[in-house]
């Protein structure tokens, strides 16, 4: 399923992989497998969309969503696709209880800093506290949504809804503007560049931002990020433009978003897999 490399790459991306998902229930991905598991290694804040107002300004809208306060005890929401370890201490190298999948729901009763992050106190069913990193998890429900071949969890009330054919969107119910829009087809047929959605300017006019390479799943990806100004009122926004490829298909994914939840790109493509 995975491209063509070199020892040396594989050996390098292997790596990465295992700095970086340390907490996270990392499957092995063999190449017989059909299954991509797309996971990022970012910081996030809270998520922020930007939405066209009838008399032209630019508030920026919060996602819908039910978030939870800052205060402990309170609940948390697991999102990284192949689940979060829960150990017995505050640390990656403490004793593992159990692994959690995603979407599950936890119950904070304490939060501590330590040398490899926040880390949340959770009492588990079987009645033992545990320990998990703070870095895969959202202060917001989440709940699944698919389309085709790709399974993601979005903030309770979005969903994708095919707008033709390897087409999607995801926005909140009658919404103007999607908070992510998806593109796939075979490999052979993939564009030079992701089509501009619906509601956003043309790509001449975006500016674009720095480049960050990230690893998703197996796969190495680049996260491209562009300035725009929306089309019909000038409001600022974020486009973030994320392309992965398998050996058989691509998947573009375009998220518009504002500056303070640019990081939120993270938290949905962690949750994410490609059947």
């Amino acid at each position: 399923m995975a491209s063509i490399v070199t020892k040396l790459e594989v050996a390098a991306w292997g790596l990465v992989i295992a700095l970086a998902g340390a907490e996270v229930g990392l499957a092995v991905v063999r190449p017989w497998d059909h299954r991509v598991a797309l996971s990022l290694s970012r910081s996030h804040t809270s998520s922020v969309l930007v939405t066209p107002s009838a008399a032209g300004t630019c508030p920026p809208v919060t996602v819908r969503r039910i978030e939870q306060p800052p205060t402990i005890p309170r609940s948390a929401w697991i999102h990284a696709s192949d689940g979060v370890n829960v150990r017995a201490a505050p640390s990656s190298s403490a004793t593992r209880l159990t692994t959690l999948p995603t979407g599950t729901q936890v119950s904070v009763q304490e939060q501590q800093a330590s040398a490899d992050g926040v880390w949340y106190r959770v009492h588990l069913s079987d009645g033992r506290d545990g320990w998990l990193t703070g870095r895969y998890t959202t202060t917001y429900p989440i709940s699944p949504a698919s389309t085709g071949s790709l399974k993601i969890w979005l903030p309770a009330g979005y969903q994708l809804q095919a707008v033709a054919p390897g087409k999607a969107e995801a926005r909140y119910k009658n919404e103007p503007l999607a908070l992510l829009s998806v593109q796939n087809g075979t490999w052979d047929q993939r564009p030079a560049e992701a089509l501009v959605p619906a509601g956003l300017p043309s790509r001449s006019t975006w500016t674009a931002r720095p480049i960050e390479q990230v690893l998703v799943g197996d796969l190495p990806a680049t996260d491209r990020v562009f300035g725009v100004r929306l089309a019909g009122n000038g409001c600022p926004a974020l486009v973030h433009e994320v392309r992965i490829t398998t050996t058989a298909r691509y998947y573009d994914f375009i998220f518009v978003l504002d500056e303070p939840s640019s990081s939120v790109v993270a938290q949905l493509l962690d949750s994410a897999t490609v059947q």
